[in-house]
């Protein structure tokens, strides 16, 4: 069995401008590690980002991330991954976490981001998460009888390793393996109804109770 251990310090390329985005990289700061940060252009509005450096955040192209990370996280929208996947170079040796949001609505289809982001890049080494974490008091998930914070999917053994040693830097320590991308379709399947419960455990109206007179 591997032994998790940490780094001393890894550059992390975070790409997205999202909720998660800004928390993993103040996580990742808060741990040792330097991180590069960059946007799409469509949420630059057209605009090249000037490069930045705040204490230990790097803000820069994606290009530039790319090329400075031992290890990417891209955390857009699922209908932006291929442009992001055009702009990252030469990354065929790096892993990469793809944490996109893949839940359709009525306007856009389902779309195999791990896919996109091989067949443009040409990397082998993807994994794609769904993060349970935070979210036990909404429901309790089991696979297999044991809990989960992190589910996992790829071909690449490599990519999921390394994805369970950074997440075990965040104190994330609970994984279940499903598969190859084989079974894509179906941890889309699983995202979707996962965000289903959560919204609606947020959203669904209080009853308040009546006492009898």
């Amino acid at each position: 069995m591997m032994e998790y251990r940490s780094y001393v310090s890894l550059n992390i390329a975070i790409i997205g401008n999202t909720k998660m985005s800004h928390a993993l990289s103040s996580a990742f700061i808060n741990v040792g590690h330097q991180v590069f940060m960059a946007n799409t252009e469509r949420e630059m509005a057209g605009s090249l980002p000037e490069p930045e450096q705040q204490g230990d955040i790097h803000y820069c192209s994606i290009e530039d991330a790319a090329a400075a990370a031992d290890f990417i996280m891209i955390c857009t929208h699922a209908s932006e991954v291929r442009e992001v996947a055009y702009w990252l170079g030469d990354v065929r040796r790096k892993v990469i976490v793809d944490l996109t949001v893949n839940v359709p609505n009525g306007n856009t289809t389902n779309i195999n981001t791990i896919g996109a982001i091989n067949s443009i890049t040409g990397s082998e080494h993807i994994v794609k998460l769904l993060s349970l974490y935070n979210h036990e008091q909404l429901f309790k998930p089991l696979f297999g009888g044991k809990p989960a914070q992190v589910v996992l999917v790829g071909d690449s053994r490599k990519a999921k390793e390394m994805a369970k040693i950074i997440c075990k830097e965040l104190s994330v320590d609970k994984f279940h393996d499903f598969g190859g991308t084989e079974n894509i379709a179906l941890f889309d399947e699983l995202s979707k109804c996962c965000r289903s419960m959560i919204k609606v455990n947020y959203t669904q109206p209080q009853l308040t109770k009546v006492s009898k007179r």
